[in-house]
């Protein structure tokens, strides 16, 4: 019971200190076990020791969403695939790491989001980049979505100044430049 008590005390303090350390540089998510009793079957099947079956760990019968049940995520604005706007932020930041790890699942997809405004410029192409960067619940972690606004904008004039909170609304899609894949919201629009 000792090992098991440890066990967990360890994988809280990893989780806590490594929360938005994951590697996602490559655009890929970090393999490994999917949740907390596979991580503990894991570690004492490494020991030697016995493995418990997952209902020692499992919640009471009735507290949790039954299996298969679709996630369900608050409807905003018609016309608006997903309204950031009126999700809580954990759901947010959530859906918008999804975005920028599995990008194909979302392109075509209208998407309206709040964040502040980001932009840069690349001297050496002489090119404009806008996004709008999100932070996790605790501002921790950050995560943003390029936009394109439409041809209605014009830069400066039209764009808010840096560092302002901005809402966007734009249709999700990849694009490839020098060798790596970045995602943008298209035909944007501020609101």
């Amino acid at each position: 019971m000792k090992k098991i008590l440890t066990l967990l005390l360890c994988i809280s303090l990893v989780s806590a200190v490594s929360s938005c350390g994951g590697d996602t540089s490559s655009g890929r998510a970090v393999s490994g076990p999917t949740d907390v009793n596979d991580v503990i079957q894991a570690r004492m099947a490494e020991e030697g020791g016995s493995t418990p079956s997952s209902d020692a760990y499992a919640a009471p019968a009735g507290t949790g969403p039954a299996a298969g049940d679709p996630l369900v995520i608050p409807q905003g604005e018609e016309g608006v695939d997903y309204d950031l706007t009126v999700m809580s932020s954990s759901l947010v930041y959530s859906i918008v790491y999804s975005m920028v790890t599995t990008p194909q699942d979302y392109i075509g997809l209208t998407v309206k989001m709040q964040g502040t405004y980001a932009s840069y410029h690349d001297e050496v192409n002489d090119k404009y980049y806008f996004a709008c960067i999100i932070a996790d619940a605790t501002a921790c972690c950050s995560q943003g979505i390029e936009f394109e606004l439409t041809d209605d904008y014009t830069y400066p004039d039209d764009y808010p100044e840096e560092g302002s909170e901005i809402c966007v609304t734009g249709v999700f899609d990849v694009y490839q430049e020098g060798g790596t894949s970045y995602c943008t919201l298209r035909d944007a629009t501020l609101s």
